[in-house]
């Protein structure tokens, strides 16, 4: 029963960054529906048609996907500390066998 907290502690970090690299897709999509909306707000201000939602929403696209990979990065290197941590606990190495 010793080795069940090390174990589920790995478990909690592992779940807390899976959930927040969900959060990430949500992010995402809120940066397009923002882009979308200024380029409506835009577009009743000083007119021209259906451009304006077109370039919100190409700016809302391209800031989300930079946020997405960035933010993607971020996660993906904290969950590899969590599992280089979780590896040393383990004694799995095999240089020695």
């Amino acid at each position: 029963m010793t080795g069940s907290p090390g174990k589920r502690g790995g478990d909690d970090v592992e779940t807390r960054i899976g959930w927040r690299m969900a959060g990430l897709g949500m992010e995402t999509a809120s940066f397009v529906l923002g882009g979308v909306v200024i380029g409506w707000v835009i577009r009743e201000a000083v007119g021209g048609g259906d451009f304006w939602i077109i370039v919100g929403a190409a700016a809302g696209i391209a800031s989300g996907i930079s946020q997405l990979i960035r933010g993607g990065l971020k996660l993906n290197r904290q969950l590899d500390r969590a599992a280089g941590r979780r590896d040393v606990g383990t004694g799995s190495g095999s240089k020695d066998e």
